[in-house]
């Protein structure tokens, strides 16, 4: 067969035009640092990429939700531990009141302060993180314990994702923790009893609620324990995303992102590969146009 001038021509452009596209293509990488810019640049890394990043993103949520959770119980462990100094300091009342030394005069001085720690324990129960109340289970968005220490919540409790498709409780309830229900004290009619009873000067009820504040006090820091265990573990799933995530990451990243030394090295060799692909093509028309001048 013949060779052409425009066979020879046809044969340079291409070869020319394949050595530039792999210098751009090795340019691209070396100055980006990603291998895998498009699905069709290696469609088996491009497709696990996409599953990683959605790992990622997944693990980055949990990590949110948890740390969220986390908070929420830690401001409920501290208003847990407030209302167990509201009790313990009522159980002293009861205890130094109880005394027949002192005086129904006492007596009702001393109801006043009991009164106050009746509203500080409703305070407490009603704390708010964000715009979130903690102690309402899924009624959240009211306060759920009303002046006179009824509940108004639900025996809800809240769960968050701590692992896909893993749920733990995220709050406590606050109908078993502050009013007894399933067997134990009502706290909060505890120290409405004692300020009554004081105002009254009725010393045997007074008497009689020590016990009941001791029981309240253990009550309340059975909820605190059951917080602590939560936070604990969300501590631990916290952490655990955030291993995930950067694993994630990295594997998405050893699947898109070009290896400096490799790509330092592909684009040498490219340039070299087009600089001699140039040479090539006009030394054949060096050639070709030496054959039409003799």
């Amino acid at each position: 067969m013949r060779v052409t001038d425009r066979m020879i021509f046809d044969n340079a452009a291409l070869n020319s035009g394949r050595a530039r596209e792999e210098a751009e293509v090795a340019t691209a990488e070396a100055s980006t640092g990603v291998r895998v810019e498009h699905p069709w640049d290696d469609p088996a890394a491009a497709g696990l990429s996409v599953s990683h990043t959605l790992g990622a993103a997944r693990f980055t949520a949990i990590g949110n939700t948890v740390q969220a959770a986390s908070d929420e119980l830690v401001s409920a462990d501290g208003a847990l531990g407030q209302l167990n100094n509201v009790l313990t300091r009522a159980q002293q009342i009861a205890v130094q009141l109880s005394n027949s030394t002192y005086s129904a005069a006492d007596r009702a001085n001393a109801s006043a302060e009991a009164t106050s720690l009746v509203g500080q324990a409703v305070a407490l129960l009603n704390t708010r993180f964000g715009d979130r109340y903690l102690f309402g289970g899924n009624k959240d968005r009211t306060p759920p314990f009303d002046a006179a220490g009824n509940y108004n919540g639900d025996d809800a409790v809240r769960q968050v994702e701590i692992a896909p498709g893993e749920l733990e409780n995220a709050s406590v309830r606050a109908d078993v923790i502050a009013k007894g229900v399933g067997g134990g004290v009502d706290v909060l009619g505890t120290l409405q009893t004692l300020a009554t009873a004081l105002s009254s000067n009725d010393v045997p009820t007074v008497q009689g609620s020590i016990d009941s504040l001791a029981t309240s006090i253990n009550q309340v820091s059975t909820g605190r324990t059951q917080l602590g265990g939560a936070m604990n573990l969300f501590d631990t799933a916290a952490e655990t995303s955030r291993v995930a995530v950067a694993a994630e990451q990295k594997t998405n990243s050893q699947l898109v992102d070009a290896d400096v030394i490799q790509a330092t090295s592909r684009l040498a060799l490219a340039q070299r590969a087009l600089d001699a692909a140039l040479t090539a093509s006009a030394r054949s028309f060096d050639l070709s146009l030496l054959d039409k001048l003799q």
